[in-house]
C-alpha cells in the first residue's frame, strides 16, 4: 500500500492533470486491494449520467443555429430588430436582447422569452 502515495506524488510531479491523477490513483487502489469487482459499476454510472435530455438538446440547438445562419434567417432577424430599436440610445444592446427574444420564440422556448 506504500506504492499508492508514491505513484500519486510521481504523477503529481510529472504534471498530470489533477482529475486524471485522482482517477488513476483511486482505480489503482481498488486493484491493489483486490476489490476490482466494484469497478464494474463505473461504466454504468458514466453512461447513466450522460443520458440527460439537455445533452441531446444542445447539439440540436447548435444545428438549428447553423441552419438558420446559412439560410440567412439570423441576418434578417437582426436587421428587423435593428429597424425597431436600433435608433434608441444603447440600441446595439437592445437589438441583441430583442434578437434573442425572437430566437427563443422560434425555438419554442417560452421561458427564454
Amino acid at each position: 500500500m506504500w506504492l499508492i502515495p508514491f505513484i500519486f506524488v510521481l504523477l503529481l510531479i510529472s504534471g498530470t492533470a489533477f482529475a486524471y491523477l485522482m482517477g488513476a490513483v483511486s482505480i489503482l487502489s481498488f486493484v491493489m486491494a483486490d476489490k476490482t469487482q466494484f469497478l464494474s459499476i463505473l461504466p454504468q454510472r458514466v453512461f447513466a449520467q450522460l443520458d440527460v435530455f439537455a445533452f441531446m438538446a444542445m447539439p440540436l440547438f447548435i444545428l438549428t443555429a447553423e441552419i438558420m445562419t446559412r439560410a440567412g434567417v439570423t441576418r434578417s432577424l437582426i436587421d428587423f430588430a435593428l429597424s425597431i430599436v436600433g435608433r434608441f440610445r444603447g440600441g446595439l444592446g437592445h437589438v441583441n436582447i430583442l434578437t434573442s427574444v425572437f430566437f427563443a420564440g422560434i425555438s419554442g422556448s417560452a421561458i427564454a422569452d
